[in-house]
């Protein structure tokens, strides 16, 4: 506590398990409780007296714990006498200098331990302890710092307050911080997931104002990040967007591009730094190429997306068609997932015009579950639309085959401006439109825009 000038240290087990916390408020309550009249009565673990004071051993006794108030051997013989028969003898611990009538006294009354001073050599300990089963420490300091330091070998785990509340190392700052008040403690423990201690949380940390540091990749809007974003620190944004309005308290590094995918962005980064890719990584960058621009056929592929496509095919060795075949047929079946799932995939939230909105995408090799599985689609749609409070939200169906699409959307004040043709009340025909970005989110601001100056 003093030398990492914190108020608290948990206490643990010999497997490294936290069994309780120590802190100014357990240390005060230790020694300043009880009845003052009284004299205090300490567990001591012997083997703890050379830990606090500086010393060694004579003799090593019986009692590996016992509880025991603390004597000075100052008084003359008789009034020591006198006094110390006013208590029991085998709960005292004497800490006297060479009072050879003193020590003879407290060792054939079998006090537990005996703790001398001001001994120089071995000539100074002329007594006679072969009877004796306690423990005899000889201490290097004076009579004065001695008693001080002894109560400090007072084993932890009476001092402890063994119930704490906890937290793992993954857990919000701001919970953490509502934690300590609600117990009235100055700090938290930190344990893993093997409930060992990972470390301590203070009040001083919670006040620093530690922020996550993130990166926004494939988006630049704070309503598309991920929760908690507000309060983050950005340090870069790597996008293919539109941009947004994302406010920063800082200069940071904004790298965007008006190609296909992030995923190419990405990669150049690899390049231009000189950093050799991992294979794995460079496969998924070559997914997420071959998913945003749908096998280099959707209309915001450019020729540095099938640049990268192609130096990312040659590096790993396959053949990025066959490939991404394999890869859509891998996720065609929309059977095998929950519309749910399905719509939070790829689901990009927008605020234009006055409405809150968000539009899905899913890509499939075909489109004929559509018609028997719209109507669990556009329920899932309006749990999604309320559970993130949108005016209205949407899903791209995209056939990549065909290269046609399918729009199944909740009901919203204009649907019926779009330019698509109307299949039923929750759904669309998009024949040649394979983006979200260049061909339909074009479409929805238009008509938003319509009807919002009207």
């Amino acid at each position: 506590i003093e030398n990492l000038k914190i108020r608290m240290t948990p206490v643990v087990d010999d497997n490294n398990k936290v069994s309780g916390i120590v802190s100014i408020l357990e240390i005060n309550d230790y020694f300043m409780t009880g009845d003052i009249l009284k004299k205090p009565v300490y567990t001591f673990i012997p083997e703890n007296f050379e830990n606090v004071i500086d010393g060694y051993f004579y003799a090593e006794g019986e009692y590996s714990e016992f509880s025991a108030s603390i004597m000075v051997g100052a008084m003359p013989y008789e009034r020591y006498v006198e006094h110390m028969e006013k208590f029991d003898l085998r709960q005292t611990v004497l800490v006297v200098g060479k009072r050879r009538d003193i020590v003879e006294f407290a060792l054939s009354n079998e006090v537990p331990a005996v703790i001398l001073t001001g001994i120089k050599s071995s000539e100074d300990l002329d007594f006679d302890f072969s009877g004796y089963k306690g423990w005899v420490y000889i201490s290097n300091l004076d009579t004065a710092e001695t008693l001080r330091r002894l109560t400090l070998a007072v084993p932890a785990k009476y001092l402890m307050s063994p119930d704490i509340p906890v937290i793992t190392p993954n857990d919000d700052l701001d919970d953490a911080k509502d934690l300590m008040l609600r117990h009235n403690r100055r700090g938290l423990i930190v344990v893993d997931e093997n409930e060992q201690l990972a470390g301590i949380v203070t009040r001083s940390d919670v006040l620093k104002g530690h922020k996550q540091k993130i990166i926004m990749v494939d988006h630049n809007e704070m309503n598309q990040a991920v929760d908690g974003a507000e309060t983050a620190e950005i340090l870069e944004v790597v996008d293919h967007h539109r941009l947004g309005t994302v406010k920063t308290t800082k200069p940071i590094q904004f790298l965007a591009k008006p190609v296909g995918s992030t995923c190419s962005i990405i990669y150049e980064q690899f390049r231009n730094y000189n950093v050799e890719i991992p294979k794995n990584i460079g496969l998924l960058l070559l997914s997420g190429v071959l998913s945003d621009t749908v096998m280099l056929k959707s209309p915001t592929t450019t020729l540095f997306d099938k640049e990268i496509v192609e130096e990312l095919a040659n590096l790993l060795n396959v053949d990025y068609s066959e490939y991404g075949k394999k890869m859509f047929y891998a996720t065609d079946s929309l059977k095998s997932r929950e519309p749910e799932e399905v719509i939070n995939a790829d689901f990009k939230k927008y605020s234009e015009y006055g409405f809150e909105f968000g539009i899905g995408q899913v890509e499939v090799v075909n489109l004929n579950e559509i018609d028997e599985l719209k109507g669990d689609f556009v329920d899932a749609l309006k749990n999604v639309r309320d559970r993130k409070r949108l005016d209205f939200a949407m899903l791209l169906v995209t056939d990549i085959v065909n290269t046609d699409s399918v729009l199944l959307s909740t009901e919203f004040y204009g649907a019926k401006r779009l330019v698509y043709r109307k299949l039923d009340d929750y759904s669309f025909d998009l024949p040649g439109v394979l983006s979200r970005k260049k061909q339909l989110l074009p479409e929805v601001l238009r008509v938003l825009e319509e009807t919002a100056k009207k």
